[in-house]
């Protein structure tokens, strides 16, 4: 029995080292690059030109356009490709390749997101954030137009959850028929030719490469319409934005009557790849979502998510991400991309929660500290963490929706201006401009739009004089 076990150990820890073994690298070309030439290397695998010495070692599995070339047409996402080695490759030697080929904008190894919670085994008996942020107030004005869709990129949704499964977007184009003439969600057929097959309740988006150890590995290695949630994070998430009300059942969503859209892009284990989750993203525009839950991060500045950011930031998306629970002032992403509203951690005293990350890319905070919510398998718990904040922010973003057809920078202006401020007069580092107060939300609507036009975010010059307009 004993040997049998370091056996399955072994046997795990290979399989392991096969999933986790690989590099993808994201190689973006100039605009003056034809669209042509940039398809000809996806197809032939040749993204090193002619003429060029560069030595990689290691074996190029697969060059294909970012995220399965779902956008692949855009004049500026078309242009990225991922590049999937089966083992390390030096860093340095590699990005030599831009400095060699004059065609290159960029080149970026790719990042793993982690969740942003921290889970707590104690049940409270109230929703105390509702009260704080006057959602009982802010429902005599609006509880939500169920043509609001809300994303949420995580880990799945528990659709089957009585708190939840009558919330959940359901696709009206891939209501088809089948071969024998039956009305059927699931025909194999692309009825709403979107590109996706049978995606009625979103879709999942994990597809790393490599073997689980067992059939108890989860559903994680190839793109699929099922986004059930096998790890517990997204159906938090998920209860706290858009539980069902009046149900005589467990809890009260922020937003009773929105939809909201199950996007998977974040394995069992709760780490999602850098192209699932802008696969996401890009799914999330197409099918008309008008804001997004994204309760993750990671402290590494990434080109190839900052251009699909604003790929859906043009598209009036309406994007909402966790600041991270590390306590530390430095920037995280993708909450900290401007285009994305940054969301901190606050209590039920009104503090700004000690591990809730601060600085200058924090917009507001909300309440993320003992938040009872759902949780899989039919049950309910409490849940800690900006994770935790980002979704009633988000819902407030969509009950804002529901009243009127806002842009995203106006919903943001308005869920700035309306906060109570807990902090030090006005904006400050720690709270940002205050904390989240859905009622004034609702009621000032009035957007004054201030921000900076010149100069961008990660702008740098060697000038001694700065315009600011």
């Amino acid at each position: 029995m004993k040997s049998n076990l370091i056996f399955s150990l072994l046997l795990l820890f290979f399989f392991n080292s096969i999933i986790f073994s690989q590099t993808v690298y994201f190689v973006k070309y100039k605009s003056s690059v034809p669209k042509e030439e940039i398809e000809l290397k996806v197809s032939t695998d040749e993204f090193i030109p002619s003429g060029v010495q560069l030595q990689v070692n290691a074996e190029l599995v697969d060059v294909n356009y970012l995220a399965k070339g779902i956008a692949k047409e855009d004049n500026v996402l078309g242009r990225i490709i991922k590049l999937t080695f089966n083992d390390d490759v030096d860093e340095s030697t590699f990005l030599r390749l831009q400095n060699l080929d004059a065609s290159i904008d960029y080149i970026q190894k790719a990042t793993q997101y982690k969740l942003d919670f921290i889970p707590s085994d104690s049940l409270i008996s109230e929703q105390w954030s509702l009260e704080k942020i006057k959602a009982f107030d802010a429902w005599d004005k609006t509880q939500g137009a169920d043509t609001v869709l809300l994303g949420f990129i995580d880990t799945g949704i528990d659709y089957d959850h009585p708190d939840l499964k009558n919330k959940l977007y359901q696709n009206p184009g891939e209501t088809g028929i089948d071969n024998q003439g039956n009305d059927k969600r699931v025909n194999n057929i692309d009825d709403d030719n979107n590109g996706f097959i049978d995606d009625y309740r979103g879709w999942d988006f994990t597809d790393r490469v490599g073997f689980p150890f067992d059939t108890s590995g989860g559903d994680y290695l190839n793109w699929d319409n099922d986004p059930k949630d096998e790890q517990g994070h997204g159906t938090f998430i998920a209860g706290i934005a858009g539980a069902q009300t009046n149900n005589v059942t467990g809890i009260a969503g922020a937003a009773p009557n929105i939809q909201l859209v199950n996007l998977r892009a974040f394995d069992p284990a709760g780490y999602g790849e850098e192209d699932d989750v802008a696969a996401a993203i890009l799914y999330a525009v197409q099918m008309g979502v008008k804001v997004l839950n994204m309760s993750f991060g990671d402290y590494s500045f990434s080109l190839v998510l900052k251009d699909v950011i604003q790929f859906a930031y043009s598209k009036n998306l309406v994007l909402v991400g966790s600041a991270g629970n590390c306590g530390s002032p430095d920037p995280h992403y993708p909450s900290g991309y401007s285009e994305v509203i940054s969301v901190g951690n606050s209590t039920i005293d009104d503090f700004v929660a000690a591990n809730s990350n601060y600085g200058s890319t924090l917009d507001m905070v909300a309440p993320g500290t003992q938040i009872l919510t759902t949780a899989r398998n039919n049950n309910y718990a409490s849940i800690n963490g900006t994770s935790a904040s980002t979704p009633h922010v988000a819902a407030t973003a969509a009950l804002i929706l529901s009243l009127q057809n806002f842009t995203n920078e106006e919903v943001k202006q308005i869920l700035k201006s309306t906060t109570d401020d807990i902090g030090e007069p006005g904006w400050d580092i720690r709270s940002g401009a205050g904390r989240l107060n859905m009622f004034k939300a609702l009621t000032v609507v009035a957007p004054s739009v201030i921000k900076f036009n010149h100069p961008k975010q990660d702008f740098a010059t060697l000038d001694d004089t700065l315009i600011i307009n």
